[in-house]
């Protein structure tokens, strides 16, 4: 049976990555740091969460993939948190990477990154499109900074996979609509809705995490998204309808307003292409409203 590590398994991708993993074809291993991990038959912990991945614990694991979901946060400082909160991620993972240098392993990191690196275009972005974030990922994108560099020398492999929105239990869709259903029986709507949002289940995250760790692929980034691209506006009907609740102006929800980052978001308007399709083309995406369903 082959091991793999899970970084930041207590998470919203993490934990869905932490149940997929649990189907007994792997040994997992997960880092815990300061959040609790929900408890999983066979998993193992490692203490101390990426400063605890040593060059001597990834030998004595041997691990075939290293799956990082992990990113920390400091929320209640808005912009200057996740400006620390990014300086930490990019000292940690730099961490790891000299670790596995060390080491001299042959494995795999599969790091799960977003797409609103790339920032707000009409035209679609492959992985060859320059960076332009915005929104959160204006500071988070220096935390990955360590994987973006040039692999191809290296005895592991680094996949960069950039998301879409993840839909599931927690995480925004818990925040703004969710939230808002039971509160008001209302859920918001950003502009015009006119812009895209490429939305997939964090289930589908999760599994496709394991999945490219399979390909035989080289380091670097890999766009992922779904055949179906609504606009926000067409999301938020289809939510509605799934709730029976109104759509409303966001500003009637937040008359004190939101942090800009949070409503920059909803603003934008990014839509994804890849030059390797062959995994895309054959996955069976979960639709919207069975993802709603599993609410």
């Amino acid at each position: 049976m082959d091991n793999v590590i899970v970084i930041g398994a207590s998470g919203f991708l993490g934990s869905a990555l932490l149940n997929e993993l649990s189907d007994g074809k792997f040994k997992v291993f997960a880092t815990r740091s300061k959040r609790p991990i929900e408890p999983v038959e066979g998993v193992t912990l490692i203490e101390g969460g990426i400063s605890g991945l040593s060059a001597a614990t990834l030998l004595a694991i041997h691990p075939v993939a290293i799956f990082h979901c992990a990113r920390p946060t400091f929320p209640y400082f808005l912009k200057w948190g996740r400006m620390l909160a990014a300086e930490k991620a990019r000292r940690l993972n730099k961490h790891l990477v000299k670790q596995l240098e060390k080491s001299g392993l042959t494995t795999t990191l599969v790091f799960a990154s977003g797409s609103l690196s790339y920032g707000n275009s009409d035209v679609a972005h492959s992985e060859r499109s320059p960076l332009n974030p915005l929104s959160y990922a204006k500071q988070y994108i220096r935390g990955e900074s360590p994987f973006l560099q040039d692999c191809s020398n290296k005895k592991y492999r680094v996949l960069v996979l950039r998301f879409p929105w993840l839909l599931g239990k927690g995480s925004w869709f818990s925040w703004f609509y969710l939230k808002n259903i039971k509160d008001q029986k209302k859920i918001p709507l950003f502009g015009r809705g006119e812009n895209h949002l490429s939305v997939i289940a964090v289930q589908d995250a999760a599994r496709l995490m394991v999945l490219y760790s399979k390909q035989q692929l080289n380091s670097g980034v890999y766009n992922i998204y779904a055949p179906f691209l609504p606009t926000q506006k067409e999301f938020t009907k289809v939510v509605s309808a799934r709730f029976n609740c109104e759509i409303t102006d966001y500003k009637n929800l937040y008359p004190r307003g939101l942090e800009r980052a949070a409503v920059e978001a909803f603003y934008s308007n990014i839509v994804l292409d890849s030059d390797f399709q062959e995994v895309l083309q054959k996955y069976p995406f979960k639709p919207i409203e069975k993802m709603l369903e599993d609410m």
